[in-house]
C-alpha cells in the first residue's frame, strides 16, 4: 500500500479570484483547486479578491451576475474553510513588524507579506516534508519572495507564454 501526502494550499488573492471567475486559462486553475482537499486564504486576500471582482465588474470584464455569484461563493468558501481556525494575529505589533521586514526585504505589499507569514507561522505551518503547506499564487513576485523564505509554491498561470504549472 502506498501513501500520499495530504497538503494544505494557501491561496493568495490572485489565485482566489481566478478560481471564481471564468477567463482564459481558468479551467486548468479551477481543476487544480477542485482536486485539492484542503485550501484556505487569509481575510486580507478575501477583501483584496472582492476588490478585484469589483474592479472587473466596473471595467465590464465580468457581468454583474458573475460579480455577485463570485463574491458570494468566495465569502461562503472562506467562512467554511476557516471555521475554527486560529491563525496568527496580523495586528500583533511583533507580527506586523515581521511583515514590514518581509515587505522591505522582498518589495512586497503588506497583504503579500501576511500571506507568507500565514504559511510560515500560521495554523497549517506545523506540516513538514511532502505535507508542507503550499502557497498558491498567480503572482510571480510573491512566488519568488515565498521561495526565498523557504516556502513551497504553486505558481498558477495561464497562456502559452507562461511556464507550466509546477511546484517551484
Amino acid at each position: 500500500m502506498s501513501s500520499e501526502a495530504v497538503r494544505t494550499n494557501c491561496l493568495d488573492a490572485s489565485a482566489l479570484v481566478k478560481y471564481y471567475i471564468n477567463e482564459p486559462g481558468s479551467d486548468e486553475r479551477a481543476a487544480f483547486l477542485r482536486d485539492q482537499a484542503n485550501w484556505y486564504t487569509t481575510p486580507f486576500c478575501v477583501y483584496e479578491g472582492l476588490n478585484v471582482l469589483k474592479r472587473k465588474k466596473l471595467r465590464r470584464e465580468i457581468s454583474a451576475e458573475e460579480y455577485y455569484r463570485a463574491g458570494l461563493a468566495m465569502s461562503a468558501d472562506y467562512a467554511v474553510r476557516t471555521r475554527g481556525m486560529n491563525d496568527i494575529n496580523f495586528f500583533d505589533p511583533l507580527v506586523f513588524a515581521e511583515a514590514e521586514t518581509l515587505c522591505r526585504k522582498h518589495s512586497l505589499d503588506f497583504s503579500d507579506a501576511f500571506q507568507v507569514l500565514s504559511v510560515k507561522r500560521g495554523y497549517y505551518a506545523i506540516f513538514v516534508g511532502d505535507s508542507q503547506t503550499v502557497l498558491v499564487t498567480a503572482d510571480r513576485a510573491l512566488s519568488k519572495a515565498a521561495e526565498a523564505e523557504g516556502l513551497k509554491v504553486k505558481l498558477l498561470l495561464g497562456g502559452s507564454t507562461d511556464r507550466p504549472n509546477q511546484f517551484c
